[in-house]
């Protein structure tokens, strides 16, 4: 009978510590993705008290030479600002065209934990092109602008698609508005398209390194940084963001918003872009019926095709603005 007595115990004791250690790797997991989950989503930075030049401005690349330019311009460029459908604070600067009759804008988007003067180049490169207005914001959760956790194009879609209406009561004239974005700022641009909510005025798109949707992005991430995938990691972290900040990480897919664009395209990509694989930029394309081109620079990293090969960027960005000056609907066959 003791004997029977003590099989029962340590069978009680076995089970007890099993479950203990379960929960305990349960805890772990969840913990883990968690802290996933806020390294992906939190802001990158706080937001600074007043906007300001950086202390210094490497000048190895186009970018770089492009936030000098911006900065020694700076009084070109005026601060405005207007508030989301969710009550944040957003800010961007805005630089009016030469002449006041001009009726062409280009919104320029930049990616994630960038800074909106590193867009300046491309800004240099349209002003090259044609006059325009010149409109960079801050994206939400980044820079001068409030917020507390990054949108993925998927809220920040709905802040450009304000921006524009921003531009139309303010310009006061009908206008032709062209999205040029780079990595999520790509990504952006494309769902805003594909929206099916943008204004009339948006004329067409330039997209540079997007990724196809964030969980194909978050899976490659994954992959590259823990060396495994697992989807059900991915739907845990997809779940935490649901339940804590209402972010629906499915729906951030500009590859499902690309069969909808009615409006020209233009997509880059370098082939050694290790962070958004070329294959998302691809895939994309594939999606795409609207008139599109789509251009790979060879040897470019992430997000450095216009510094990689800035003439041949250059000269793509020319034809496709006079493509959407002449308003032509065919497009040259894409260089891959």
């Amino acid at each position: 009978m003791p004997f029977e007595n003590n099989i029962v115990v340590w069978i009680i004791v076995t089970v007890a510590a099993v479950i203990l250690l379960l929960a305990l790797l349960a805890l772990v997991i969840y913990r883990f993705a968690y802290n996933s989950f806020r390294s992906t989503f939190a802001r990158p930075e706080p937001r600074p008290p007043y906007d300001k030049s950086p202390l210094s401005i490497p000048q190895d690349t186009i970018f770089g030479r492009g936030q000098n330019w911006f900065y020694s311009n700076r009084m070109d460029f005026m601060n405005v600002q207007m508030t989301t459908f969710d009550g944040i604070k957003l800010f961007a600067y805005y630089r009016p065209a030469q002449k006041s009759t001009t009726t062409d804008v280009v919104i320029l988007l930049h990616g994630w934990r960038d800074q909106p003067s590193i867009m300046a180049a491309y800004a240099e490169l349209h002003l090259e092109k044609h006059d325009c207005h010149i409109l960079i914001p801050h994206m939400r959760a980044h820079g001068m602008s409030q917020g507390k956790f990054i949108g993925y194009g998927l809220f920040d879609s709905q802040d450009v698609i304000l921006w524009m209406q921003y531009l139309e009561r303010h310009l006061k004239a009908p206008l032709r508005i062209v999205l040029h974005g780079r990595s999520m700022g790509a990504a952006t641009a494309l769902m805003v398209a594909g929206s099916g909510k943008a204004p009339s005025s948006l004329a067409g798109v330039i997209a540079d390194s997007s990724f196809d949707s964030l969980e194909s992005e978050m899976m490659h991430l994954m992959k590259k940084r823990l060396g495994f995938r697992s989807r059900a990691f991915l739907m845990l972290v997809s779940r935490i963001a649901r339940r804590k900040i209402h972010f629906p990480v499915e729906q951030a897919s500009p590859a499902q918003f690309a069969s909808r664009i009615r409006v020209p395209v233009l997509l880059f990509h370098g082939t050694d872009d290790h962070f958004i694989p070329l294959e998302m930029s691809e895939n994309i394309y594939n999606r795409i019926t609207a008139p599109k081109r789509y251009v790979q620079i060879e040897g470019a990293k992430h997000v450095m095709s216009y510094h990689v090969a800035p003439s041949r960027y250059s000269e793509e960005v020319g034809k496709f603005l006079s493509i959407l000056t002449e308003k032509k609907t065919i497009f040259p066959m894409s260089d891959c």
